[in-house]
């Protein structure tokens, strides 16, 4: 019976072991990533009686995870846990949600997803930093080429109507507002590499225009926001800070407060209006009076501070959100999207809380988006206040920036495709910041 119900779970490990096997025997680390990264992309979701998983990435990510472990533990790497103890830290903080977890079945099942993630991910890049190979951007570019042919395709088949390119980057990408992350991401990366290769100036311009296609707002205000802290690296560090307080002091001097505010109550942009223009559905970030999108994202987020309020400690489980917030929801902000029945929900209703820090708060206790606050404290710290315009850390930088951005409106770090971009970028930085801090201050 057992035998009968759980063969692929086996034949997943089994070959799964295997593959570490002989990658961990064989030294090359190194392809398997680089594999990792050309199949993110190309991943299809599929249901298996012991879970839903993204094939292949996720028996890649698995692999990969296990040969880092086994080289952490039979080649005396523990060093990189005590050079860069941060991911790890922010896993172990989910051991108090799992503990108290309201399904704990969903629970192990979304740490393990992370474990693998920055185990694989974070330390495998760590292991080919150490080795002198870079992170196989190009493999992972050329694998969404066919992923935006297929979108291009189906948007053609729809006649190009704008109300359906949320669901055109399918069976690949959930979400454009997934696809636009990416893009935005690659884009800085690129800008950052501008002096070393020709070619990054491609790319950047494909990225931008394909983040601009995606139509997801947070990741063309992501763009926007990394354009500005591209144009403030240009000057001196010291510089850096002057600006932007001189800049804070002026818009308060002006009134920008009461244009925050006026913009808040009178914006009547809508994000799903097929009639509006790109930078319409871009300004209608504001609009929370009529457009359900943006009042959808404000009942998850307080929602999500409800739960932090009754479990500020524990949080209700890791991946519990979307099982457990339906009773913390906001009667006056109830709209279209808004799901009232689990078994019947709205079109376009889909997601979690739309916050990586709420979601964290909501899921895990306060502890762990207190150490992923202390991770990115840090890469601003040596990315934005101390980094040279030319030095290797600024593409990383940028890259991560757009993340930052984004992630106050959305949460991807559960899908292994932006797992491997965002973990294998932070990886890098983290790895070049120990080794070249000689040149942060040239």
């Amino acid at each position: 019976m057992f035998w009968d119900l759980y063969w692929e779970l086996v034949w997943s490990f089994l070959s799964v072991v295997g593959l570490a096997y002989g990658v961990y025997k064989k030294g090359t680390l190194g392809q398997l990533v680089c594999a990792a990264a050309l199949l993110a992309p190309l991943s299809i979701k599929l249901s298996l009686p012991f879970a839903d998983v993204y094939l292949p990435i996720e028996f890649i990510s698995t692999a990969t995870a296990v040969v880092v472990f086994l080289t952490i533990v039979n080649a005396a790497k523990g060093i990189w846990l005590r050079k860069f103890p941060l991911p790890l830290l922010w896993l172990i903080t989910f051991l108090p949600g799992i503990c108290f977890s309201e399904l704990l079945d969903a629970s192990l099942k979304f740490s393990a997803l992370n474990g693998i993630f920055v185990v694989g991910f974070y330390y495998g890049c760590i292991a080919l930093a150490e080795r002198g190979i870079r992170f196989p951007y190009l493999p992972y570019i050329i694998a969404l080429i066919p992923v935006t042919v297929v979108a291009l395709y189906h948007f053609a088949q729809f006649e190009f109507n704008p109300i359906t390119i949320s669901g055109i980057f399918k069976p690949f990408f959930y979400s454009h507002t997934m696809y636009g992350a990416v893009m935005a991401f690659l884009a800085a990366i690129a800008l950052g590499n501008f002096p070393h290769r020709s070619l990054w100036k491609w790319v950047f311009v494909v990225c931008v225009l394909l983040t601009l296609f995606s139509g997801s707002r947070a990741a063309l205000w992501s763009l926007v926001f990394m354009f500005l802290l591209y144009a403030l690296v240009q000057f001196p560090p010291i510089y850096r800070a002057i600006l932007i307080a001189l800049a804070i002091g002026i818009f308060l001097f002006l009134g920008g407060t009461a244009k925050v505010e006026e913009a808040f109550a009178y914006n009547s942009f809508e994000s799903h209006d097929p009639q509006a223009s790109l930078v319409e559905k871009s300004m209608s970030v504001t609009n929370v009076q009529t457009d359900a999108s943006n009042i959808e994202r404000l009942n998850r987020w307080v929602a999500a501070l409800r739960m932090f309020e009754e479990r500020p400690w524990t949080g209700f489980g890791p991946g519990s959100y979307q099982f457990t917030y339906l009773p913390f929801q906001e009667k006056r902000l109830e709209n279209r999207l808004t799901v009232k029945n689990p078994n019947s929900p709205p079109p376009g209703s889909g997601g979690t809380a739309h916050s990586e820090l709420l979601l964290q708060l909501s899921e895990n206790g306060v502890w762990t988006p207190l150490l992923f606050l202390l991770m990115w404290l840090r890469w601003w710290y040596f990315g934005f206040f101390r980094v040279a315009k030319q030095s290797p850390l600024l593409p990383f930088f940028l890259g991560l920036s757009t993340y930052f951005f984004h992630m106050q409106f959305n949460n991807f770090l559960n899908q292994p495709a932006f797992a491997i971009l965002f973990w294998g970028t932070a990886a890098y930085f983290d790895y070049q910041l120990s080794h070249k801090d000689h040149e942060l201050l040239r």
